[in-house]
C-alpha cells in the first residue's frame, strides 16, 4: 500500500481518508485549520492554494511525506472563511503544483454535475458541452481544466463529477417534502459513501497518458415530485408545467439545474454504486416512504 493525501478532510473528505486508511494506506489530512485527523490518519495544516509559489509549495513539502503517490482533492468554499467560489481553481492550482512536486502518479479531484447547468431536463454526460453562463460554472470549469492538464503518463487524473450529495448528517429530506423543489424537476443523487467508493475505484485505475472526467451519481434520476409524494403518502401538488422534453415553465432557482445525469461511464469502468436510488438512500436515513410503501 502506498501514502495518500487527502486535501479537504470535511464532510466528505474525512470518510474517503480513513476507507483509504482502513484499506491499508498510509493516508494524510490536508486542511487550511489543521484540524483533528480522521482516525488511523495524520493531520498536517496548510492552505494547497499556496502550493503555487515557490515559499508555499516548500513549506507543504516540509510538512509531508515525499512518500505520497497519491492525491484526492475534496476542496469547498467555507461560509466561516468568507469563501468565494474561487476557491476551486485556486485549490486545483495549487494541487497540480504539489502533484508535480510529490511526483505522484494518481489524481482525484471532486467536482460537480452543476457544471452542466442544464434548465431544460435533457441527458447529460461527459461529453455534453460545458458553456459557462455564471460565475460558479466559470472557476468549476477552470478548475476542471486545471487539473486535467497536470495528468501525464505516468500520473492519471480522474475528475469525478458528483451531483447531489447527501447521507449521514446531510439529510435531503425535508425539503422535499416541503415542497421547496418545484415537482417537475428532475434531481440526481450520490450517496457519500458510494463517491468515497468511487474515489478509491478511481485511485486504482491506471494512467492512460490524458485526464479523463466521470459522472458519479446513482444513474437514477428522480423528479422532486415523485419524491415529495413518496415522503408524504400526498400527490405533489404540481404547480408548474413542463413540456414534452421535461422543461419546466418558469425561472429554476439559482443554482439549481434541472437535468438528468448519466453514470453510465464510471459504471461501464467497473464501479457500482451500493444505494441504487434516492429511496433506498431516504430509508437509510431513518424515513418512511408511505407514497412507495402504502404505509405511514
Amino acid at each position: 500500500m502506498t501514502d495518500v493525501l487527502v486535501v479537504g478532510p470535511g464532510w466528505l473528505g474525512s470518510p474517503v481518508a480513513v476507507a483509504l486508511a482502513e484499506a491499508g494506506h498510509q493516508v494524510w489530512t490536508l486542511s487550511r485549520s489543521g484540524s483533528a485527523a480522521p482516525a488511523g490518519c495524520t493531520a498536517v495544516a496548510g492552505d494547497i492554494a499556496l502550493a503555487v509559489t515557490r515559499e508555499g509549495r516548500a513549506s507543504l513539502l516540509a510538512r509531508l511525506p515525499h512518500t505520497i503517490r497519491h492525491l484526492v482533492v475534496c476542496v469547498a468554499p467555507s461560509s466561516s472563511r468568507g469563501d468565494s467560489y474561487a476557491i476551486y481553481p485556486a485549490a486545483a492550482r495549487g494541487a497540480a503544483a504539489l502533484a508535480e512536486a510529490l511526483g505522484v502518479t494518481s489524481v482525484v479531484y471532486v467536482s460537480s454535475t452543476g457544471i452542466y447547468d442544464r434548465q431544460d431536463g435533457s441527458e447529460v454526460n461527459e461529453h455534453t458541452l460545458i458553456e459557462p453562463t455564471n460565475d460558479r460554472v466559470q472557476v468549476l470549469f477552470d478548475a476542471e481544466r486545471l487539473m486535467l492538464a497536470a495528468a501525464t503518463a505516468c500520473r492519471a487524473v480522474h475528475v469525478l463529477r458528483a451531483a447531489g450529495l447527501y447521507g449521514p448528517g446531510r439529510d435531503p429530506a425535508a425539503r422535499f417534502a416541503a415542497g421547496a423543489t418545484p415537482s417537475r424537476i428532475w434531481c440526481n443523487f450520490s450517496w457519500r459513501d458510494d463517491v468515497v467508493s468511487a474515489i478509491a475505484h478511481c485511485l486504482a485505475l491506471p494512467p492512460s497518458g490524458a485526464g479523463a472526467v466521470f459522472n458519479c451519481t446513482d444513474n437514477t434520476p428522480v423528479r422532486a415530485g415523485d419524491i415529495a409524494q413518496a415522503l408524504t403518502g400526498r400527490p405533489a401538488d404540481d404547480t408548474v408545467t413542463a413540456g414534452a422534453a421535461g422543461a419546466v415553465a418558469g425561472p429554476v432557482r439559482a443554482g439549481r439545474s434541472n437535468q438528468r445525469i448519466s453514470s453510465a461511464a464510471l459504471l461501464n469502468a467497473g464501479w457500482r454504486p451500493e444505494v441504487p436510488d434516492v429511496y433506498a438512500g431516504l430509508r437509510r436515513l431513518g424515513h418512511a416512504l408511505p407514497g412507495r410503501d402504502g404505509v405511514s
